[in-house]
């Protein structure tokens, strides 16, 4: 292996770098979607080297600027606050690149942004300083929004419109990188900002684990850092448990650091797995990365875990995120054994099979999420959940369902029948055979959380 030092080699994350770069000489935008400790801030300060833009872009390097547009410095989740922080991050690259006027010109714009708080003259300025920079320089600008997932979710749908219009003015010279924590089509609907989805709807990459050569490239690094020479056996042994994701990587390097004599660093992978899940910082990166997910997420990997299968939308979008791994014959599993054995261990999680989130109104059955349901499909179903397991009499639900209406006056039984057909529909994996949603013959209908044995 070359000499270890703190910069990465031009080789470094190779996989997701040279499509990235491809697609900014194209002028297309992208999204890269990575879950927490997978190394996205590493991979950016990778990617604004000079020196790996020059080895990717070649002479086109330049005259293309990645410009980091940093969302956790948003002022406000606003157009205006949008507005500005471009800006910002289009004078911050500017400084020392172009001549000083130009500079002071960009400052003008953006103090005069800052003091009238107008969200439609940020907005034109922004226009104006690209249009500058593209046409006049000229340029080629990718916006690289990092931290990006909030902004996402909470920007006006308005905002993300103009950014789309913000390209459309200088095709192919203005491109866009979205760096998130989650698939852009889970963080909003992608209806209400359909143009600005478009541009990198079909470009959505996944941010996975190390390639091994990285993978063992930064365990070196580690190891020279931190003055603890692994064995072969020990790195070899890391890589396996921990998947080469990086942050799984670098708690069990600590803990294999810190091990007290006894302790089975260097014996069979279930043993290790057991002693480093009983590790309280190892613990706490595996419950960062299960907190990330969504619950179906969660529950699909819990499915997995217990031998079930995975439905095709949340396979391929795990697969993106690099939990899961495809091995020969097509089968999915996990990519890193300590992940696994702490999905067995959420318990809590893993035997709901039907799980309602009130709050947010979400409905998950058997990893499936459920949604479209109408304003009185949803209040039966809440009715039910949180009389789990009672039976509720048709005569109880109509008084829940239309507590100011005479229930001879709305139809009785057949009402709460009826809709019952439309819930089973719509819930239920076989509704002509219900495994939640079950009848009580003669006196109602009943919620479980869990298919109950066949008899």
């Amino acid at each position: 292996m070359p000499e270890i030092g703190p910069e990465h080699p031009l080789t470094y994350r190779q996989e997701i770098a040279e499509p990235i770069f491809q697609l900014i000489r194209s002028g297309e935008s992208m999204a890269v979607v990575g879950l927490a400790s997978m190394g996205k801030s590493r991979l950016l300060r990778f990617l604004l080297r000079p020196d790996v833009q020059a080895h990717y872009l070649g002479d086109a390097s330049p005259a293309t600027w990645l410009v980091r547009v940093d969302g956790n410095r948003l002022a406000t989740v606003s157009e205006w606050g949008l507005y500005e922080l471009l800006l910002t991050a289009l004078i911050e690259a500017a400084s020392g690149q172009l001549e000083a006027g130009v500079v002071d010109w960009l400052g003008g714009l953006r103090r005069e942004v800052i003091l009238s708080e107008n969200a439609l003259l940020a907005r034109r300025y922004v226009e104006l300083a690209t249009q500058v920079l593209c046409r006049q320089q000229p340029l080629r600008l990718c916006l690289v929004c990092d931290e990006f997932d909030e902004c996402y979710r909470s920007l006006p749908a308005s905002s993300l419109h103009n950014l789309r219009f913000l390209r459309d003015a200088d095709r192919y010279s203005l491109c866009y990188l979205l760096l998130l924590r989650d698939h852009p089509a889970r963080l909003r609907s992608p209806d209400d900002h359909e143009g600005f989805y478009e541009l990198f709807s079909r470009s959505i990459l996944g941010l996975k684990p190390y390639m091994l050569a990285d993978g063992r490239r930064v365990l070196a690094q580690l190891a020279v850092r931190r003055r603890f020479p692994l064995t072969a056996q020990q790195e070899e042994l890391l890589l396996h448990l921990s998947g080469a994701h990086p942050g799984l990587m670098v708690v069990l390097f600590d803990r294999f650091l810190r091990a007290k004599e006894g302790d089975p660093v260097e014996g069979p992978a279930e043993e290790v797995v057991r002693w480093a899940l009983a590790q309280e910082p190892v613990s706490e990166e595996c419950r960062r990365v299960w907190n990330g997910l969504g619950q179906d997420e969660q529950l699909a990997l819990s499915r997995l875990v217990q031998g079930g299968g995975v439905p095709p939308a949340l396979r391929e979008l795990l697969l993106l995120k690099g939990l899961l791994q495809e091995v020969e014959g097509g089968r999915t599993v996990f990519g890193s054994p300590l992940l696994r054995e702490y999905v067995r261990t959420q318990a809590s999680i893993d035997g709901d099979s039907f799980r309602l989130d009130e709050p947010s109104a979400a409905l998950w059955v058997e990893g499936r999420r459920v949604s479209d349901l109408t304003r009185l499909e949803f209040e039966l179903l809440r009715y039910l959940y949180r009389r789990r397991g009672q039976v509720c009499s048709r005569e109880e639900i109509l008084g829940a369902l239309y507590p100011d209406e005479r229930i001879e006056a709305i139809g009785g039984d057949n009402r709460v029948d009826s809709l019952m057909r439309h819930l089973r529909r719509a819930v239920e994996p076989v509704p002509e055979q219900p495994r939640y949603l079950l009848t009580v013959r003669g006196h109602g209908y009943r919620l479980v959380d869990k298919p109950e044995p066949t008899r």
